[in-house]
């Protein structure tokens, strides 16, 4: 019996952890440590034989019905590991039936005696997560991603889910007790990070560490220099918390992969953890907000330019109404006034296309890095086209074209500069909720406007064919659409009924019958029907009101850090290989506009409770686990001492044996000796026996001769 050490890096090679293979040969055990660590990590099996390479190489050809036989009476042979195989999840990673039996089989065993599962069958080699994830197989990614949660639950095997990240999230696998696990978050427990702090602000570093172990030498380096030691006695302490974000692999390697995947997903729940949250908080912060906030404070100066162009050039045409042209000659006084008020256009306008001009080259920068990407972004069309259109109204405005062009394009930029201030609006939480619902009702309400519009249009046309298209004075050059704008206005409750009165007899009442219909339809139905149906909308987009504004920041992160060069690529200060979040312990519930909403209560309410009765569960079955080993220790005590009452019966019964084998041999000695007296009385006898008979003899010749003698006498 013998004991080895060495350090090997085959399995799990992330973070550069230097793993300490400790080989019990007598237990045929493998057990993994981690540095720093006194707990075991885990373990493999690898007491193995050429039967079991054998079995691991020919099972997966057999039927269904074997193999789940074989799974069920022995699992234990398929949770060995090795090498060129992995353990059991290697050999059967293609066959959804087989793993579904292994972890019903791993449900029946006390987890600590589970040994490693997942892991890659050889150095260099895929381990059978990734083989699931490359093939696309989401059954088996949520088999094997709930052991690793399960059975496998410490940041030293995030490394399996870290690196397929990206690829997970493409897949929409749901990934909530992923981010609840303790895989992509290890919690900082440690002296040096204060558990109680007056300062309660949250804050988000990035960090570059060799091991995430390092982190707790690091609090100053971290926030030493940012939070000051207040020496007022008065003021409240709060507690704090500390995360290490354990993604370096998703954060370094690939580091503009993430908020890609993000932005595309159309899974909201992504976006309602502290993990994806922190990571998207640390972009926006670090060189997103600032980048957008510098374009918002360049764009307001198209603004003011911009308003106050409009406004002046519309009090100017009002005025230039007013005066007459032909009193006014060369010798008039106010022809520098004129003059002037043409270099106040020209300087506004001037202005303001500079400013389009630098937003110009970011749209062409835009364009050369996205390709066709480019346009399938909204917001993109507005921005060119609000550069199209103001470049249209200079023209026209120096041309002094006809005035009723002039004013239509006018109305356009109006339009399109205040939908690109909207945009820019989405950078503070408070506006970005708002520019959010008006876009999410809009979305909503589309099908059902489009129902709207058909309902207009057959009223519309009825209205048209009953009244014989008449022309009605109130709609005075628009006389073809007069009778779809009076069933638009049915429904508004803006009724119009002058013209009823000159049907004849016969359609009066028929006319008075369809405007019934009109209103009960249009108005009444329909009008209750958009309140209904904006509730709807608002109550849905407050339900995600946190995760949209973390999808629109993704989004604008992902434009952000497509304009990056190389060397931005690869500072280490915007792509950290982990992120640290300090942050006070109620922060998710009291998350600025997290909670809103009645459905939002409502789902954190169940969300609480599920989380305190699984607490509960797991304590009762801690409990009931702790009694059980308590009865199974007293039981074996018990069955010891037990033994021991029964060895020394066994003793005593021993000795008593022996004590009558020692008798029995005194017996045996006596009865052979008197087997040998009673040899020699029988010689004696036989002695005796000779001399009866000799006797008898001698007295049959005795009798003989008397009888002879009496026979001679008598006669």
């Amino acid at each position: 019996m013998f004991n080895e050490e060495f350090l090997i890096q085959p399995v799990f090679p992330a973070f550069n952890f230097e793993l300490a293979y400790k080989t019990i040969i007598d237990s045929s055990q493998t057990q993994i440590f981690i540095k720093g660590e006194q707990m075991m990590v885990g373990y493999f099996e690898i007491d193995i034989t050429d039967q079991h390479i054998k079995d691991y190489r020919e099972f997966p050809n057999k039927s269904n019905e074997e193999i789940i036989k074989e799974l069920q009476t022995n699992v234990s042979k398929y949770l060995k590991f090795v090498a060129g195989y992995g353990t059991g999840f290697g050999v059967f990673k293609n066959n959804l039936v087989a793993l579904e039996t292994i972890v019903k089989q791993l449900s029946m065993k006390d987890k600590q005696t589970v040994p490693i599962l997942i892991c890659k069958n050889l150095l260099g080699g895929e381990s059978p997560f990734d083989f699931s994830i490359n093939k696309n197989q989401q059954k088996i990614i949520n088999i094997i991603l709930s052991v690793i949660q399960k059975y496998q639950d410490h940041i030293m095997f995030n490394e399996l889910v870290d690196k397929n990240l990206c690829k997970i999230i493409k897949q929409q696998i749901d990934l909530q007790e992923y981010f609840e696990s303790n895989l992509p978050s290890y919690e900082i427990l440690d002296q040096l990070f204060p558990s109680q702090h007056q300062d309660e602000q949250e804050l988000i570093k990035g960090i570059n560490l060799d091991h995430p172990k390092d982190v707790h030498q690091k609090y100053d380096e971290l926030f030493g220099q940012e939070l000051e030691d207040l020496k007022q006695t008065d003021d409240s302490i709060v507690s704090i918390e500390y995360h290490l974000i354990n993604l370096p692999v998703t954060l370094k390697q690939n580091p503009t992969e993430l908020m890609k995947v993000l932005s595309e997903t159309e899974r909201a729940d992504y976006f309602e953890n502290k993990i994806i949250q922190s990571i998207i908080k640390f972009k926006w912060n670090e060189y997103t907000k600032s980048f957008y906030q510098n374009r918002f404070y360049v764009y307001l100066i198209f603004m003011a330019s911009f308003i106050f162009d409009i406004f002046y050039s519309t009090y100017a045409i009002q005025t230039n109404n007013d005066m007459s042209f032909q009193d006014q000659n060369k010798d008039n006084p106010d022809t520098g006034n004129l003059q002037s008020n043409i270099w106040i256009k020209i300087s506004t306008k001037v202005i303001c296309s500079i400013v389009l001009f630098y937003f110009l080259t970011y749209e062409l920068n835009q364009i050369i890095v996205q390709g066709k990407n480019y346009f399938q972004d909204g917001w993109n069309y507005f921005d060119f086209s609000h550069i199209i259109t103001f470049t249209v109204y200079c023209i026209l405005d120096f041309m002094n074209e006809n005035q009723d062009n002039l004013i239509l394009i006018k109305i356009l930029v109006i339009i399109l500069s205040f939908m690109k201030l909207f945009f820019f609006l989405r950078i503070y939480d408070g506006f970005s909720f708002l520019v959010q619902m008006l876009a999410g009702v809009f979305k909503d309400l589309k099908y059902f406007l489009i129902f709207f519009l058909i309902f207009i249009l057959q009223f519309g046309m009825i209205f048209l064919v009953l009244f014989k298209a008449q022309e009605i004075d109130e709609y005075n050059g628009i006389n073809k659409l007069a009778y779809f704008l009076m069933a638009f206005r049915i429904s508004s409750g803006d009724f119009q009924l002058d013209d009823y009165h000159s049907q004849s007899d016969g359609l009066v009442i028929f006319t008075w019958m369809i405007w019934l219909i009109a209103v009960m339809t249009l108005q009444i139905v329909f009008m209750n029907f958009i309140i209904a149906v904006i509730s709807e909308s608002y109550e849905r987009v407050m339900q995600k009101l946190v995760a949209e504004s973390y999808r629109v920041k993704a989004h604008m992160i992902v434009e952000r850090e497509q304009l990056f060069n190389k060397n931005d690529l690869s500072n280490e200060k915007y792509f950290p290989n982990f992120i640290v979040l300090r942050r006070p312990l109620n922060t998710e519930i009291n998350e600025g506009g997290e909670w809103q909403g009645f459905i939002k209560d409502l789902k954190y309410t169940i969300r609480t409770t599920v989380v305190k009765s699984r607490t509960e569960i797991i304590q009762n079955i801690h409990s009931l686990h702790t009694q059980n080993n308590q009865k199974l220790d007293l039981a074996q005590e018990n069955s010891k001492n037990d033994f021991n009452l029964l060895r020394a019966d066994v003793i005593g019964l021993e000795v008593q044996s022996k004590r009558l084998d020692g008798k029995v041999d005194g017996v045996d000695a006596k009865v052979e000796a008197l087997d040998t007296h009673v040899k020699e009385l029988n010689g004696k006898v036989d002695g005796l026996d000779s001399k009866v008979l000799r006797i008898q003899d001698d007295m049959e010749f005795i009798k003989s001769s008397l009888t002879k003698i009496l026979q001679n006498y008598n006669q």
